[in-house]
């Protein structure tokens, strides 16, 4: 079954953009480390159909509070905290060669959830946990903005010192850090974006010189911590690692019922929730559902992807409790919005990624 599976899942990938593959080695100078990565987008797409107005787009809806003293904080602040990653930044400005592409202005990139906190919340994500027997399968959307980020995606292979490490699917990589992770072995991991309170420029620019990390350079730390070998260490970790911005970690494990959603906020803590508490379904299963919204909250009315997801997971048949059913859950309008840049079904349980560049759709694509 498990094969059939992947076969009907590899079949339909057709219909699916293009999703680049890269090999990041962790054990090379760091400047060397996502040189490739650059190259590959800026070969195939050019900087004007991707770079260009995704920096462009989010000069003005994202950075817009940032003043050039700003800028300079961030960068003195990355290279005295974190200096193996301003080396990785360096290298990544180096390949770029344009002017208006500095250390500086990656370096607000690096924080650009946390900036984005503040300016905009135009972001969605949709993450799906099924248990089902000893497995937990896991749907990941990412929804973003604009059109042209798509061209940014790299699906990415990442080892040190020999030894494959995990994969990621992302576009935030230039960050160098990640928001959907698995880790060999381990764990699936996505970051969904919380409307919370969002602290003020001044707080967030102290957490930053205080060395509060990028919100993608903790799955990062996860990846590479060899202290962080268990589903139940990552999550302890990931309800108490400091965060500059409200956020959701979704997670599946290798074993029967691990899974959980931690809601995290710069200064409150919430309770996580485990798949292990959620009522099992008469065929057997559990599931949870996170979109941008608390658990505790119902659904805003215009945005109704959480109730949606859920329903269509209540009504599974047996035939789709599998990597499948999750996709179909993930590919329904508007859970597959016209912001969804990817999809990615993981199963941490056999170190099995599976990647699907999403076009965007509308309700009325049909018609």
């Amino acid at each position: 079954m498990q094969y059939k599976v992947l076969l009907v899942l590899l079949a339909t990938a057709c219909c699916f953009n293009y999703l680049p593959e890269v090999e990041i080695d962790l054990s090379a100078p760091p400047r060397q480390r996502w040189k490739e990565s650059v190259r590959t987008v800026l070969t195939l797409y050019g900087y004007e159909n991707s770079f260009g107005p995704v920096f462009q787009f989010h000069n003005e809806n994202t950075f817009s509070i940032l003043a050039p003293e700003d800028y300079i904080t961030m960068a003195n602040a990355i290279r005295k905290n974190f200096p193996e990653y301003s080396l990785e930044l360096e290298g990544i400005v180096e390949e770029f060669n344009r002017p208006e592409v500095t250390f500086e202005y990656l370096a607000a990139w690096a924080y650009f959830h946390e900036i984005g906190h503040i300016t905009s919340g135009t972001t969605e994500c949709t993450g799906v946990l099924l248990s089902i027997g000893d497995q937990v399968i896991h749907g990941r959307n990412m929804d973003q903005y604009p059109g042209q980020a798509r061209n940014i995606v790299l699906h990415l292979t990442v080892k040190k010192d020999g030894k494959y490490l995990g994969e990621s699917v992302d576009w935030y990589w230039f960050k160098v850090g990640f928001v959907t992770l698995l880790k060999y072995n381990v764990a699936s991991l996505e970051e969904n974006w919380r409307f919370g309170d969002p602290l003020s420029k001044d707080q967030l620019l102290t957490f930053i010189k205080q060395g509060v990390p990028s919100l993608a350079w903790a799955y990062r730390e996860v990846l590479v911590n060899e202290k962080l070998n268990t589903f139940d260490k990552v999550v302890s970790y990931l309800e108490q690692n400091r965060v500059a911005c409200a956020l959701y970690n979704v997670i599946g494990g290798t074993g029967k019922d691990q899974g959980v959603i931690i809601s995290r906020d710069p200064f409150e803590t919430y309770p996580t929730i485990s798949l292990s508490s959620v009522t099992q379904s008469s065929n057997g299963y559990k599931y949870l559902v996170q979109t941008n919204y608390d658990h505790w909250e119902p659904d805003p009315e215009e945005d109704q992807r959480r109730t949606i997801g859920e329903n269509l997971l209540a009504k599974m048949q047996n035939n789709l409790l599998n990597e499948f059913g999750v996709y179909a859950v993930m590919d329904t309008y508007p859970i597959h919005n016209e912001g969804t840049f990817y999809t990615v079904i993981m199963n941490a349980k056999y170190n099995r990624l599976i990647a699907f560049g999403q076009p965007s759709i509308t309700l009325f694509d049909d018609e």
